[in-house]
Formats: C-alpha cells, structure tokens, sequence
C-alpha cells in the first residue's frame, strides 16, 4: 500500500510539471483555415464558352435616339498570382497580380449579326489587371471557429487604355460571375473591405463565409462603383486532404442596372493539413440573368482552377 501511494504521488509530481496536453495544439489551431499562415500560388479562370450579354459600362445611343447598354459577345482567360504572408500572430499581409486576354463584339441593342460587326469589329487584347496590396487578421474564437477581418486596394497601372484593352477588360469583369472585380476595373482605385468567418463543426467539415464590400474611385472622368460580394462554401475533406465541396455566391454591383448576380460552384481540391501544395479544380455556373443559366448556349459558365503551396 505504501509503494502505491508512493507511486501515486510520483505521477503527481510528474503531471505537475507536464504542460497541458491542450497547449501544443493551441499553437498551431489554426492551421486548418485557409484565411490562416502562408500560401502562394496562381488562380486561372477560363470560360467554357462566349458570353451573350451586356458589358457593363459600355453605352450608345441607338438609331432612335435611346440610350443603353451595349450587347455583344465575350470571351475571357484570367489569371492571378496570389500571396498570404503570415507577419506576426493572426496579422497577414495579401497580395495578388492579375492578368488576361478577352475578346468582345458588341453591337446596338438589338441589331443583328451582319449590322453588329459593322458597328463594331470584335476587339481583342491582352493586359496587366490592377495589382493589389492589403491586410486581414485572421483569429480564432474558439477551437472551431475563426473570425477573420481585412483591408485592401488596388492600383490602376494601366493607363489611358485602348479599345482592345477595354474590351479585354469588360469581359474580364464577368468572368467570375462579378466578383473580384478590383482585378479586372480600368481607371479606378478600387478600396476593398472584408469580413467573414472560418467555421469546421466537425474534423471532416469546413465551411466559410465572406461578405466584401468594395468603393471604387474613378482616376479620370468615370463614375464611382460600388460592389458588395457575398459567398458561402461547404466543403467535405478526407482524412489526406482531398475534398469536395460547393459555393454559393452573389455579387451585388449597385452602380449597374442589373444590381444582382448569382452564382454556384462545385468543386474538388487537395488541402494539406499543415503544409504542402494545394490545388482546387470547380465549375462556376451563373444562376440568373444576365450571365445565367449558365450551362445554356451564350451564358457565364467558368472553369476555375487554382494551385500553389501553403507552408
């Protein structure tokens, strides 16, 4: 009896100066969300095929005197190099460099084929989006969830643009269904802010929320925009990282006449669980109009891959 109660109060002594099993996964609890540590990698969306609908921010005045917007055509491939450099605790430094190549033939509302490539002959071209530079913090409220708050803006580097580049840049607007337009909006600083959450309920289950709002000053003589973004993902993740999951998304530009635009995405991806290279593969599938249904002939359905390395 004695040598237990001797062994008993060893083991106490020992537990005494043991940290608590709790405070090594403290550390690193947040390593699950994607708002959270350093990732580098390259976005790409490309449509599937043209786009039958109106460009924003292109206008005339038709035959008959009446003013509107242009109809026409689009096709677009974009590009984005992306960072997230963790600085000190939750705080994180974005970045992001965005380039494409779009297409456009727009015409007067309602003239047909041959009078559309008289009026306008399809532009092309390829530019330099508008860089962007900005801050989030990332933090975690309790082991399963993560609150995440930030601030960007983007620099116009393209000056006095062609009409090539202004084609390329219409259709570039549409090609993710409205969001990130600070990537692909001529002549205009564009101020980003952001809020959302991180949620994982359960190990296999990780959902997040974003709500973006975003002003953008014009630099010459255009009008100021205005865009709210808001997404909703849920996704399933295998044990090695591999997952399947869907978005959910609406983009709201109040400065336009249609002043909201849905959209869906599923997807599939491999998300190391600490470090390692990433990679997600999705279909983003406009909802309504004007760039929906999007499996139909002439609407917004965009292959999207993304691929890079968290560390």
């Amino acid at each position: 009896m004695r040598q237990l109660a001797s062994s008993l109060a060893a083991l106490s002594l020992l537990l005494s100066f043991t940290p608590p099993a709790f405070a090594e996964e403290t550390v690193t609890e947040a390593q699950w969300a994607k708002s959270y540590g350093f990732r580098l990698g390259v976005e790409a969306d490309v449509l599937t095929s043209t786009i039958e609908a109106n460009l924003p921010d292109w206008e005339t005045v038709s035959s008959d005197g009446t003013s509107g917007a242009w109809e026409g055509k689009s096709f677009v491939a974009s590009f984005a190099a992306v960072a997230q450099i963790r600085l000190i605790g939750g705080l994180h430094l974005d970045a992001e460099l965005p380039f494409a190549y779009g297409s456009s033939q727009a015409s007067e509302p309602g003239a047909g084929e041959q009078d559309a490539a008289t009026v306008a002959p399809e532009l092309e071209g390829f530019f330099f989006g508008n860089p962007s530079i900005g801050l989030h913090y990332a933090g975690n409220i309790s082991p399963m969830l993560m609150l995440v708050g930030g601030l960007s803006a983007s620099i116009p580097i393209t000056q006095d643009p062609s009409d090539d580049t202004k084609a390329a840049a219409a259709a570039a607007l549409a090609v993710r269904g409205y969001f990130d337009t600070q990537r692909a909006l001529l002549e205009h600083v564009p101020l980003r802010a952001r809020g959302g959450i991180e949620l994982r309920p359960i190990e296999a289950l990780y959902v997040r929320s974003d709500l973006v709002a975003m002003f953008a000053i014009p630099t010459g003589g255009g009008d100021t925009e205005f865009f709210i973004e808001q997404s909703n993902e849920a996704e399933l993740r295998s044990v090695g990282g591999f997952g399947v999951g869907a978005r959910l998304q609406a983009a709201f530009p109040l400065t336009q006449t249609d002043k909201m635009q849905l959209a869906a995405e599923p997807f599939v991806g491999v998300e190391p669980p600490a470090s390692g290279l990433y990679f997600r593969a999705g279909l983003l599938v406009a909802l309504d109009e004007p760039l929906g249904f999007g499996l139909e002939q002439g609407k917004l359905a965009t292959l999207r891959l993304a691929v890079g390395a968290r560390f």
